[in-house]
This record gives structure tokens, sequence and C-alpha cells, in this order.
């Protein structure tokens, strides 16, 4: 008999789960910790990890909103959230006269 077809395993969980990819609105909701600026995705989740009661990150590029830096903005939540809460698009006044807009918003709950 042939052998079973041979399935690659999953890929080891980093501890996250995206919950909404991609996405133009960061997420707005009640239970907000902090923000920071970071490079990486990897490096906002390693901040939740270190911020007591973080179970949900936002990354997003801010554009326009962050005086021009390349860096993503790493939100911390306290609860897990949808894409249904991405409803901060961005649209503030900056100081140059231009409007931020959100882009590459991506949203990850921590494995309990």
């Amino acid at each position: 008999p042939k052998p079973p077809p041979h399935h690659p395993p999953p890929p080891p969980s980093d501890g996250f789960t995206p919950t909404f990819l991609n996405l133009t609105g960061a997420t707005q909701a009640n239970d907000f910790l902090t923000f920071g600026l970071v490079d990486t995705v990897d490096d906002c989740k390693t901040m939740c990890l270190n911020v007591e009661g973080c179970a949900f990150i936002n990354t997003y590029h801010d554009v326009n909103g962050k005086g021009g830096s390349p860096l993503l903005t790493c939100s911390l939540f306290g609860s897990c959230h949808g894409p249904d809460t991405a409803t901060n698009v961005g649209g503030q006044s900056q100081p140059d006269g231009s409007l931020d807009f959100i882009t590459n918003s991506d949203g990850y709950c921590k494995d309990q």
C-alpha cells in the first residue's frame, strides 16, 4: 500500500493569532493600554509580552502622522479585537497641513 501523503507540520505558533491583516483603519477600543513605535510586528509582540494585561496588538503605518517616520505604530489592548473595531482611518490634520491616514493595519490576539 502507498504511504499516506506527507503534510508538513504546521508552523510553530509565536503565541499570537492574526484577527485581521492589511486594513486601512486602526483599532479604537476602550481597553487601550499604551502604544509605541517599533521596527517590526515581532517587536510589537515582544512589547505586548512585557506589558501586564496586554492581550492584543494592532500594528499599522500612520502615514503623515509621525513626522515622516517609517516606523510602525504598535498599539496594545487588554482584550482581543476583530476588524469591526478598526475604525480609526486617520484624517487628522498635521502641522504641515497634510492629513494622516492608516495603512497596513494588522491585528493579533495573544494566545491564552
